[in-house]
Parts: C-alpha cells; sequence; structure tokens
C-alpha cells in the first residue's frame, strides 16, 4: 500500500497538513508506505509584488490559517517569496542517503520556516535543520550539489507537473504553473493492488480515510490515541497543541490541558509551541 503526498517545506498550507498527515501515520502507518513528493514552489527568490501578490494578503492568508488550524505559525508581515529549491533537495537528499532521518528533516525545515519564520533560501536554516536532527552540515552540502540527488528532485517537480486525470477532474483543486497545472499541496495518490483514489488539494484527514476504505479496505485502521502522554510517546518528533488535539479528535484547549496534566514539556513559538514527552 502506497500514499504519495505532495508538498513543500516553504508552503503553508503543507506546514498546516502535518495534522493529516500525522493521523495518517497514527492509523494507517503500520501498513503503508508514504512518499513524499516535494513540488518546489519556488526556484527563485522573488518579492510577492513581482508575483503580483500583495504582502497584506499574504500575512492575511497565514493570520486565517492560524486561526482556524491552530498551528504555531509566526505573523509577521514580509514582503518576499524565499527560493524553496534548497529545502527541498535537502530533503531529497536526505530521503536518498539518510532516510531514517529524512522526515525530520523535513518536520524541520517546516518548523524554521513556519513557526520561527526562518528563511528557506538561507543556507542557514537548511544546515541548522539538518544538524537539529543529526544530520551534519557538510552531508547536507555535498547533497546539494550531487548529480544523483538533483535528479531525483527534478523527478520529483516533473511529477508534481502531470496530475493524474483524476486530480484534473477537480482542476480548481489544483495550482497553477507556467506550464499549465500541478499538483498543490498536500494532494494525496492512494494505490494498492490496482486500485487507486486521488485526493486532490488540501483535505481533512476524512478524505485520507475514505480513500484508504476505498483502495485497501482490510488495512486495519488503528484505534485513536486515549491520552496525550500515549501521543507524545509515539511521536517521532515534537508536537503542536494542534496536531495533539487532531490526534486525540479533541479541543486545542482540551489537549493542552492533558498535556499540561501528563507533565509534558512546552516549548513556545509564534502563537503557541511544541510539545515532548
Amino acid at each position: 500500500m502506497k500514499v504519495t503526498l505532495y508538498t513543500d517545506p516553504g508552503c503553508p498550507f503543507g506546514f498546516n497538513a502535518q495534522r493529516q498527515e500525522l493521523q495518517l501515520m497514527w492509523h494507517y502507518g503500520h501498513a503503508v508506505e508514504i512518499d513524499r513528493t516535494m513540488i518546489v514552489l519556488a526556484e527563485t527568490t522573488t518579492t510577492f509584488a513581482e508575483r503580483g501578490l500583495s504582502p497584506e494578503r499574504i500575512f492575511q492568508n497565514r493570520e486565517r490559517l492560524a486561526r482556524l488550524y491552530g498551528m504555531p505559525m509566526g505573523l509577521v508581515h514580509v514582503d518576499r517569496m524565499p527560493a524553496t529549491i534548497d529545502g527541498c533537495r535537502a530533503y531529497v537528499g536526505a530521503r536518498l542517503h539518510a532516510p531514517e532521518r529524512s522526515l525530520a528533516l523535513l518536520r524541520e525545515l517546516r518548523r524554521r520556516a513556519h513557526s520561527e519564520l526562518e528563511p528557506l533560501d538561507d543556507r542557514a536554516t537548511i544546515t541548522g535543520a539538518a544538524e537539529a536532527v543529526g544530520i551534519a552540515a557538510a552531508d547536507v552540502e555535498a547533497w546539494l550539489a550531487d548529480d544523483e540527488v538533483e535528479a531525483a528532485l527534478r523527478a520529483d517537480m516533473a511529477a508534481t507537473r502531470d496530475p493524474l486525470p483524476e486530480a484534473r477532474a477537480l482542476a480548481y483543486k489544483l495550482s497553477k504553473w507556467d506550464g499549465g497545472l500541478r499538483y498543490s499541496t498536500s494532494s494525496g495518490v492512494f494505490e494498492s493492488d490496482g486500485r487507486r483514489v486521488v485526493a486532490a488539494g488540501f483535505q481533512p484527514f476524512a478524505v485520507y480515510e475514505v480513500a484508504m476504505a476505498s483502495v485497501a479496505p482490510d488495512v486495519e485502521r488503528r484505534d485513536a490515541p486515549e491520552s496525550a502522554q500515549e501521543v507524545l510517546a509515539w511521536a517521532p518528533f515534537a508536537l503542536a497543541t494542534a496536531e495533539v488535539a487532531e490526534l486525540r479528535g479533541i479541543e486545542i484547549d482540551e489537549a493542552r490541558t492533558e498535556l499540561e496534566e501528563a507533565g509534558a514539556t512546552f516549548t513556545p513559538s509564534a502563537n503557541d509551541g511544541y510539545w515532548s514527552g
């Protein structure tokens, strides 16, 4: 059973979709191979004005996402969109050469980009993220210049920009680029034994779950965790309050109370923070 998720560490929707991604991992991770394919939102750094976007509109969008989903998102006005290609390239390098640390690296890149507002076009952001998850900066530098990594990254970009017919049927859920349409962040393709379901666009976990039931009805669904403590014992990295709430199926304030009563360690960040056991 394989699930392909299309994402980019620089995308605020991808940052918030980590809630759904963790649900997928919790309920079905024992039977599912999750492939994270890099979109590469931007190959070069530009101002929002150059892209025909208003910095105020970008700020309002981030504010709306923080309000809707409760993730720790830094809320300051910025006037440029950093290139995301090196962040994507670093993740692909880890996927090839250090797969056991690749998810942790993607998570750290996302956290730095969206909670701490560190620009992904700054090499220090990328090497700092790598070192934080146990990858030597020298290794990342080598991956960024590696032909095999570059070929794999370009393959990701090509796949992203060639959405399946099922996705094109919901074109409004896709994003535009110079060559046509591409998968938007957190789009998922679910495949098993000749069955396939395409969930285009930013979707709630319920859509992923229907896709799982449609393509792999024999895969057992793991029950929801019974406590915040159980969540943290399982989690591969520190979790935001909103992520614990999503996994537990409770409100954010309830999750915060559970975490505090469990004695979890809280690290403030942006409008909230991250918890570890």
